[in-house]
């Protein structure tokens, strides 16, 4: 990261989330709890599982360092056998970096228990067989000739941007508001696909939310009437990919653990397996109006705690 990734404030976030609703996956009433419980933290609602997924920024980390408590609640389940797997949208990563990122500050995470939105990128791209060069958001470090056809990164050239057939939005990190006007120009003119490898609005940095792919996706849409086709949480992909390595599992012994309710809640819930959303370290930090965004969103989760440690610090 080179530091220059552009910041939003929550209520923003939350407003965007809300907007694009109706481009997410949608839930049937039945597909919502009855209730949410509170939990003080996930080791006291964690006998009731077998599997549990964690999202990785809000929940294990917020930026760099490991969020309080979550390294011993981690071992504890370990000690308890309860599979683990981690779910990601960083979609700019190896997996192999973004676990040596995890063991880094304590957690005992292995690659096989990573499920990132890249995985998916390619097998997207494979549906628009009708496009042979694609423009790509992402820093220029990422590894683009893993990319099938002809692919170059998005920088200040509007030209670029008027003659690919296809859009590839995975990173922001180099992203700026004359790049992003540069897109929605040439979109305007000319309406083509447009694909998202991360498709969050916004994450947690520690002290800042940094926006997303996902939040650039839709405001380009807006102008052209595209619907971005998305990978990574909420869709499917990444849920489905865990399910399957279990079988076995009923989808009721299986627990999302997230920090928002449009990715990780929401995510979940499609699938049909248990949710829980930590409200400290993450997207809801300090956040004290949880009933009111319930009601704007139509979401709500399984269960609740201030974080998976909490207590355990």
């Amino acid at each position: 990261m080179t530091g220059a990734r552009p910041a939003l404030d929550r209520e923003s976030a939350i407003a965007a989330y809300l907007k694009y609703a109706d481009r997410m996956p949608q839930l049937a009433k039945e597909d919502l709890p009855g209730q949410t419980q509170v939990a003080h933290n996930i080791l006291e609602i964690a006998d009731q599982f077998d599997v549990i997924i964690f999202d990785a920024f809000g929940v294990l980390n917020s930026g760099v360092h490991a969020i309080a408590g979550a390294l011993s609640a981690v071992k504890a389940l370990r000690e308890r056998d309860i599979a683990l797997a981690v779910v990601t949208n960083d979609a700019s990563n190896s997996p192999e970096a973004i676990i040596a990122r995890h063991r880094n500050r304590g957690f005992d995470f292995t690659v096989d228990s990573l499920v990132s939105s890249a995985k998916y990128i390619v097998p997207m791209m494979s549906r628009h067989s009708h496009v042979t060069r694609w423009g790509v958001m992402a820093p220029q470090h990422w590894p683009i000739a893993s990319l099938p056809g002809e692919a170059g990164f998005l920088g200040d050239d509007q030209n670029f941007y008027d003659t690919v057939d296809g859009f590839i939005l995975i990173d922001s990190d180099e992203w700026n508001d004359e790049r992003q006007h540069l897109l929605e120009t040439s979109l305007a003119r000319k309406p083509r696909p447009i694909l998202v490898g991360n498709p969050d609005i916004c994450a947690p940095m520690g002290d800042f939310l940094s926006v997303e792919a996902g939040y650039f996706a839709h405001r380009a849409a807006d102008v052209c009437g595209v619907i971005p086709q998305c990978v990574g949480k909420p869709y499917s992909e990444v849920f489905e990919n865990i399910l399957q390595r279990h079988p076995t599992v009923d989808r009721s012994r299986i627990l999302m653990v997230g920090d928002t309710l449009h990715t990780d809640v929401l995510g979940g819930l499609a699938v049909g397996i248990q949710t829980l959303l930590v409200t400290r370290g993450g997207f809801l930090d300090g956040y004290n109006d949880l009933a009111r965004l319930y009601h704007r969103s139509g979401i709500h989760p399984h269960f609740i705690a201030p974080a998976i440690g909490n207590g355990l610090e």
